[in-house]
């Protein structure tokens, strides 16, 4: 096996500084606390349309508007391209996330909106918002340990 004129020690200097920069790239590559308040406020303000009457297909629209300009300005919040969706842990977190956030949906279109109640529509917005908040901020930890342990 030939070295290439490495020793032991420069080679395991060489490891330590590839293993130091892997955690700053990781560190880089999760999204701040506030990208994911206001993507979980999208997906609620998504949720909350269902009680605005005449006014929910602009509050579908300006929700799902704002949820797309959020995915695109990622990379530019972030400096990376990293995509939490890649990754096996922030995977199933990502699907649990989704999960609820279907059930929040599926709240706001068959009972929020025939019962025309606000006590439903804000449990529902109120379930959405926070399971999207905790879960997103799980979705960005493990990727950043996904990234950071080299998976």
């Amino acid at each position: 096996m030939e070295s290439h004129g490495l020793d032991p020690r420069t080679a395991k200097l060489h490891l330590d500084t590839l293993q130091a920069d892997g955690a700053v790239a990781g560190a880089r590559s999760g999204a701040p606390f506030w990208y994911v308040f206001a993507q979980s406020l999208c997906i609620a303000g998504f949720v909350t349309s269902f009680g605005l009457g005449r006014w929910e297909a602009t509050g579908f629209s300006i929700s799902a508007v704002l949820l797309v300009l959020l995915g695109m300005l990622r990379p530019i919040i972030t400096g990376t391209r990293a995509d939490p969706w890649a990754y096996r842990a922030s995977l199933l977190v990502g699907i649990r996330q989704a999960a609820i956030v279907a059930v929040g949906v599926v709240l706001g279109m068959f009972a929020v909106k025939p019962a025309d109640s606000p006590v439903l529509l804000g449990a529902a917005v109120l379930v959405t918002f926070m399971g999207s908040l905790v879960l997103g901020l799980r979705m960005e930890r493990a990727l950043v340990r996904s990234i950071t342990e080299g998976a």
